[in-house]
């Protein structure tokens, strides 16, 4: 697909106005979307830019998204004495870790710091716990998502207490950077979230160290940004 047949069909859908929600819940506006699209999967095929995501937000709501994971080759120490030393014992009473990171102390102790190379998880005790290289995080994202399509709706609630979209603004993201990401880590616009326990046999279940953002602060993360509608 052209982009500017991606466009026109965009156009389209925004003459219809608002439209109700063909599926219930929070999924109903991108899954409402990619149908009026004519897309199967959640992803398009644009000449220039590959295979690409295409997200959909309702304007004003606040919606946290997982933009990549990095988990290899990080850990100054080993994973299971993180958990032992700044972990907890969840309900079910495995020793866990599972937290937001950003650039003040959480509960846990734990912060980020960025420098011009790298971005590092320390303790409050002085402990560096992980470091992840700038130009190992940039790849990781460009990767993942090397463009982005962005809808925005507006939306309501109908007589008969069905949510309808107006989806009226739509950007293609293009050019992710790496300086960017760190700068947004610093600001706290993007958390890292660590997710892991120790297991019944003793070892670690880790399940990616996720850097996760609002979609809000998606096109914040890329260098162009295009207009579409």
């Amino acid at each position: 697909m052209e982009v500017k047949t991606l466009q026109a069909k965009l156009e389209k859908v925004k003459k219809m106005g608002y439209v109700v929600s063909m599926r219930k819940g929070n999924t109903g506006i991108g899954y409402t979307l990619e149908t009026l699209l004519g897309i199967v999967e959640n992803n398009i095929k644009l000449p220039d830019f590959g295979t690409i995501e295409l997200k959909s937000k309702r304007k004003n709501a606040s919606t946290p998204v997982t933009m990549f994971t990095f988990n290899k080759a990080v850990w100054k120490i080993k994973q299971i004495e993180v958990i032992k030393n700044y972990g907890y014992k969840d309900t079910t009473g495995r020793l866990a870790l599972y937290c937001f990171v950003g650039s003040k102390p959480n509960p846990q102790g734990l912060y980020l710091k960025t420098t011009k190379t790298s971005l590092q998880m320390y303790h409050n005790d002085g402990t560096l716990i992980a470091e992840w290289q700038a130009d190992n995080l940039a790849e990781t994202f460009r990767k993942k998502m090397p463009a982005l399509v962005l809808v925005q709706a507006e939306t309501r609630v109908n007589s008969d207490e069905k949510e309808e979209f107006y989806y009226n603004e739509a950007y293609l993201l293009s050019e992710p950077s790496g300086r960017k990401l760190l700068e947004m880590i610093s600001k706290e616009e993007i958390l890292v979230d660590i997710r892991m326990h120790v297991n019944l046999r003793g070892s670690v279940r880790n399940h990616g160290t996720a850097f996760r953002t609002d979609e809000s602060k998606l096109m914040n993360c890329f260098n162009k940004k295009e207009s579409l509608l």
